[in-house]
């Protein structure tokens, strides 16, 4: 605190700014350094997203499907209408009555030529893998949900 108060007012304004610029030096390298460190972050991680996304595009294919205008790209199969019967839309049974079906599967049923519940209850399992193909329903729910017990329970019902 003497030292300050007996030196001259110039020395004074002289270590203020040499102070001030050993700040403004050590600031400006820290920014530069820190740019760059984080810059060369940035970079690479831009980098591994655009490796990324480029994988993602090679390996992730839509299909179109034949009910958005496009062409399926496998074969399907078809059913063997000579083991399970041939029914037609004046023979239609409600298939909404059995657990699992409701109005939108029943109309891809009918659209794959099963109207009737003798046609589910002659289903074999062969049969009932191509019918989850075909209507692109999820796979083991018809066994799952047992449409051919419930197809011969109405067909029962039905008789009596």
């Amino acid at each position: 605190m003497i030292l300050f108060l007996t030196t001259k007012t110039s020395h004074l304004l002289e270590f203020f700014f040499w102070m001030l610029g050993s700040f403004l030096i050590g600031y400006i390298f820290s920014w530069f350094y820190f740019k760059n460190k984080y810059k060369s972050e940035l970079n690479e991680r831009s980098e591994t997203i655009t490796e990324l996304r480029n994988e993602m595009q090679s390996t992730i294919r839509a299909k179109k499907t034949v009910e958005r205008g496009g062409i399926e790209i496998k074969q399907p199969k078809e059913l063997d209408f000579n083991k399970i019967g041939i029914a037609t839309e004046k023979d239609k049974n409600d298939l909404t009555q059995i657990k699992g079906i409701g109005g939108f599967i029943e109309t891809k049923l009918n659209s794959i030529g099963i109207y009737t519940y003798k046609q589910i209850n002659n289903l074999t399992n062969e049969d009932i893998i191509t019918i989850t193909d075909l209507i692109q329903f999820f796979p083991g729910r018809i066994v799952r949900d047992n449409w051919k017990g419930q197809a011969k329970d109405l067909l029962n019902s039905k008789e009596k």
